[in-house]
């Protein structure tokens, strides 16, 4: 059977295009580590680690959304755990005082200096700002969650922001709540209690009272009369238990960041043995057809001057 000249042309045409498209495609995986030039290469692949690489972008954003929560957290939890502290410093003072009283009008006015100075710094630590915004004014952030005598003037409502899916942490809080605030009066029961015994004093002072109306007085909390350690053993313990919830979301961040970290690790495992060239087998694919490239042009310089003519005697 006789070939023709325009068939051996196009044969050698064809495979001088697939030789050629092999150089240049090993050519590049091993200049470029990769062996995903473009999509057509391996289409599967290339949709499975774009699918890894968006799946990586959310857990970067939802580690930045921790960092930021982790922050305020840990604010958070270290102006609770200082109101906590204080507040069991004036504890001691008030049982102290119900137990014995004090010994004259200087006594009672340094215990009363004492007292306002504790009130005004759990106060302060109440309206503690990041920046420019209050974190237990709810998503009022702008002004102080706490007047100067303790009543709350924050919102309920919290903003919160997703850390995983279905999972959102608190970036403000609802002071009434995590700060004990007396439903009746609405101001914080720890204050409230203090300003009552504070009361008490100045009346023993100016001598329209008795310091034994510590022991009697009583504050409607809740919807309840409790005497004045009842009272402010609620708002601390309040205030306790609120610290406890923050250092729960504490601990579920830290967790949801190592199983992030181990996840982003594994997709990028992953993403690497789709997208990334093995340097050795590159090279030998490129040699390969390098060879079996000369060999066409090698075989078509032999045979293009063949001849029907060649062969006849």
């Amino acid at each position: 059977m006789r070939i023709a000249d325009l068939i051996k042309y196009d044969n050698y045409i064809k495979n001088d295009q697939i030789r050629q498209n092999e150089i240049e495609k090993y050519s590049k995986q091993i200049a470029t580590g990769k062996k995903l030039i473009s999509p057509s290469d391996d289409t599967v692949a290339t949709v499975s680690a774009l699918r890894l690489k968006t799946i990586n972008q959310d857990i970067e954003r939802y580690s930045r959304n921790m960092d930021f929560v982790l922050n305020v957290l840990d604010s958070a939890e270290t102006q609770l755990n200082s109101i906590v502290e204080a507040g069991q410093e004036v504890r001691v003072e008030i049982v102290r005082l119900l137990n014995t009283g004090v010994l004259d009008k200087e006594d009672a006015k340094v215990l009363r200096d004492y007292f306002v100075n504790m009130k005004d710094y759990i106060i302060k630590q109440a309206n503690f700002k990041i920046g420019d915004t209050a974190l237990f004014g709810g998503v009022k952030t702008q002004t102080d969650p706490f007047a100067s005598d303790g009543t709350y003037q924050g919102e309920t409502v919290e903003t919160k922001v997703p850390v995983a899916p279905g999972v959102e942490l608190n970036t403000t809080f609802n002071g009434k709540i995590y700060l004990g605030v007396n439903n009746d009066t609405n101001k914080m029961i720890l204050t409230e209690t203090i300003d009552k015994i504070v009361n008490i004093i100045d009346n023993a002072i100016s001598g329209t009272g008795s310091l034994g109306d510590l022991n009697t007085a009583t504050i409607s909390v809740n919807g309840k009369n409790v005497k004045l350690l009842e009272a402010f053993d609620i708002g601390l313990n309040t205030v306790m238990q609120y610290r406890s919830v923050i250092g729960t979301q504490v601990k579920t961040i830290q967790d949801l960041k190592t199983i992030n970290d181990q996840n982003k690790v594994f997709n990028n495992d992953l993403i690497s043995k789709l997208e990334d060239v093995d340097a050795a087998e590159a090279i030998t694919n490129l040699q390969k057809a390098q060879v079996a490239y000369q060999a066409l042009i090698s075989v078509f310089n032999q045979n293009r001057q063949l001849s029907l003519l060649d062969f006849f005697k």
